[in-house]
């Protein structure tokens, strides 16, 4: 059986799986893909992979000051 929930809330996992029948000793994957897009955290997100590939706060200052 394979079923795909999205938007599911964590606390509601154990509601989910009671739902589902599935009894506490049955094994399942599980995969977890978070989903807040709000505008900050993917900023957030770009700004930790910018930092990672070396950019500084000064060169950031340079590419949005840098019109060509």
């Amino acid at each position: 059986m394979k079923e795909v929930i999205k938007h599911l809330k964590v606390s509601e996992i154990p509601n989910v799986i009671a739902q589902l029948g599935l009894s506490p000793d049955q094994e399942v994957n599980l995969t977890i893909e978070e989903t807040s897009d709000d505008l900050l955290s993917i900023m957030d997100k770009i700004g930790e992979k910018a930092q990672a590939k070396g950019l500084t706060k000064e060169k950031f200052q340079e590419l949005l000051a840098d019109e060509s």
